[in-house]
């Protein structure tokens, strides 16, 4: 398992959790992540946001919010 912003691109992953309060499990609910949600990773340059696929729907995430999330690969 790793962190969002240390997957590499055209990488399909498993949300396993998020290392952030309340507010951060909000937002990412309400773009359809919840923990055991597949996602494939579009683009990561290291640095700045991370986009993802989730079911369908481009979606770019914070690198700081992207660093919270724990994923492992399918």
């Amino acid at each position: 398992m790793h962190r969002l912003t240390q997957a590499r691109t055209n990488v399909n992953l498993i949300f396993v959790s998020l290392e952030g309060g309340r507010g951060a499990m909000h937002r990412l609910t309400d773009m359809g992540l919840i923990p055991g949600e597949r996602l494939r990773v579009l683009h990561n340059s290291g640095y700045g946001p991370v986009t993802v696929l989730i079911k369908g729907a481009k979606v770019a995430l914070g690198h700081g919010l992207a660093a919270k999330i724990i994923v492992k690969e399918e």
